[in-house]
């Protein structure tokens, strides 16, 4: 092997075990929005009743936790007044597609307490919420709508250590590329 081809693996290796031993940061992603978001439903039950639900959306763009994301269609119907504003109507079909989705595909977990069954889902999603609304349909009481949320179910527990060491190993590649951009 050439000695001035020895020394770029040489090179190569020492820099990628300096970047994996002192974890230097790629470049700061500042024209980049939050787009991924994690989503949990619970549902509180108790004397075979509903006594609360909460849905929880955070900011997620680090989050390796997630499977693989689809895309998911989700109709169907809202009730609400036909003097309502457009950003109320908005919000309500949007927070009812995500506890739709959630229940239909997300991770669910049940725990219980007592007499008190906590049921939650959990998923991630990435935004924008494509949303599509009809026109006010008194039958209903409502407004019909539309919505496709790319939607990933979070992994089971015992998967996130898999996961973690492939979004790491993503990560350095990704960097290692940027040096060369």
């Amino acid at each position: 092997m050439p000695f001035f081809f020895k020394n770029q693996i040489l090179f190569l290796t020492m820099l990628i075990l300096l970047y994996l031993t002192f974890g230097i940061n790629g470049p700061a992603k500042a024209s980049e929005g939050i787009d991924h978001y994690y989503i949990r439903y619970d549902i509180k039950s108790g004397n075979n009743k509903i006594i609360d639900e909460h849905l929880t959306m955070v900011p997620a763009n680090n989050d390796f936790r997630a499977e693989k994301f689809s895309p998911s269609l989700v109709s169907n119907a809202i009730s609400a007044d036909p003097g309502d504003s457009k950003q109320t109507i908005d919000t309500l079909a949007k927070e009812n597609a995500l506890k739709l989705v959630l229940e239909k595909k997300g991770l669910k977990s049940v725990k219980t307490h007592n007499n008190e069954t906590i049921i939650s889902y959990e998923g991630m999603i990435i935004t924008p919420i494509a949303l599509s609304i009809s026109a006010y349909d008194g039958a209903r009481g409502g407004y019909g709508y539309t919505a496709r949320i790319q939607f990933a179910p979070i992994a089971f527990p015992d998967q996130w250590e898999t996961l973690k060491m492939k979004n790491r190993i993503k990560e350095i590649f990704h960097d290692f590329l940027l040096l060369f951009k």
